[in-house]
């Protein structure tokens, strides 16, 4: 059965979504949402990762890689909006967030396939991540960390370290005992002002070179919200919050959605970007998106078309390709963003295709 407060969790990270990437700072509440949306990723990739749980138990390891390697790439079609001045993929090639979420699914896939362990074992590996990511950073100079940068140490959008850990921290808060996730979020906020009171420089709001600070109140962050979501009964949550719901089981379109509307309003309007408009604007117009594109796609017979396993082929030719043929800025963009649509719409057929492969292949039965 689905758990409506894993989608509640991914509403949530929605709204938080079109606050961390309209990046409002006109005065003190936008900046307060503003640190608040920073903390997106963080909820966004906790919540992704759970599905690993089930998955485990359920799909076979061939067809699991070759989803996620699938996902991966098709993925790469948001990166033209998400990088101003986009031209290709590989100029440096730098991890974005389907890319790591495929990663991070991947290898909590793995990890409860062959290991099944706890909660403490997941909280413990979400720690040693980001302490690994302040090893790295005294290393960052040398010439073989050059090589890993972008793709597993910073710099880099969402790298390997640290970004892996939020999807070990979900797993934790999803299998413990929720008042877990209470003491959890307790011991960071203590955590957090003790390092405060000694004076300790925590830089909370910087998540693209990941302080401890950022780390000790995503910690909180999350706990809380596992904890919260958590304890609240299903039927008041079915209830109370059915738009919230609505969203989190639309959000791979939404992540879509509202960076086009974004990418869309910077570039085309005028007295919108950079005001309080942007928010009921951008919301507004993806809220319409979502409820119009699948009707839409569905009378061009769009759904048919992907159902068929070839088609996945060419439209992940087409996300690679087109950044060879096609002029930088609005040509590209748009294309990548119509072919992304589409990956995000329809891609559960196309998953749960893949994931039931097995290799090798079991033999067929002997006749007798």
């Amino acid at each position: 059965m689905r758990d409506s407060s894993l989608d509640l969790l991914k509403g949530i990270a929605c709204v938080m979504m079109v606050l961390a990437h309209t990046q409002l700072q006109l005065d003190l509440p936008s900046k307060v949402l503003t640190f608040l949306g920073s903390f997106t990723p963080i909820l966004f990739f906790a919540v992704s990762g759970i599905t690993a749980d089930f998955q485990a138990r359920k799909y076979p390891v061939a067809g699991i890689i070759i989803t996620y390697a699938m996902i991966f790439m098709l993925g790469l079609s948001f990166t033209p909006m998400a990088r101003e001045n986009f031209t290709n993929f590989w100029v440096p090639f730098d991890m974005d967030i389907l890319q790591i979420i495929a990663v991070g699914v991947l290898t909590l896939y793995l990890v409860q396939r062959f290991l099944n362990p706890g909660p403490w074992f997941h909280l413990g590996a979400a720690i040693t991540i980001f302490a690994l990511k302040l090893a790295t950073d005294t290393l960052r100079d040398t010439w073989w960390m050059a090589d890993l940068a972008y793709v597993v140490v910073e710099p880099g959008n969402f790298v390997i370290i640290p970004w892996l850990f939020p999807f070990f921290l979900g797993m934790s808060c999803y299998l413990a005992p929720n008042r877990h996730n209470l003491w959890l979020a307790g011991s960071a906020l203590l955590a957090l002002g003790t390092a405060w009171g000694a004076g300790v420089t925590l830089g909370i709001d910087n998540r693209w070179d990941m302080t401890t600070g950022y780390f000790l109140f995503s910690l909180f962050l999350t706990a809380t919200s596992f904890y919260i979501a958590r304890r609240l009964p299903s039927t008041a949550v079915t209830r109370l919050f059915a738009p919230l719901l609505w969203l989190g089981k639309s959000s791979f379109l939404f992540l879509y959605v509202h960076m086009g509307v974004i990418w869309l309003v910077r570039h085309y309007t005028q007295g919108i970007w950079g005001t309080y408009w942007i928010w009921p604007a951008v919301g507004a117009a993806s809220l319409v998106l979502i409820w119009v594109l699948p009707p839409l796609f569905g009378a061009l017979r769009i759904p048919a078309v992907m159902a068929r396993f070839p088609a996945w082929i060419l439209l992940l030719a087409l996300v690679l390709g087109t950044p060879l043929v096609l002029p930088s800025g609005a040509p590209l963009v748009l294309t990548q963003l119509v072919l992304g649509l589409i990956f995000s719409l329809y891609y559960a057929a196309l998953t749960q295709e893949l994931k039931g492969l097995a290799w090798p292949a079991a033999r067929p039965a002997q006749g007798g």
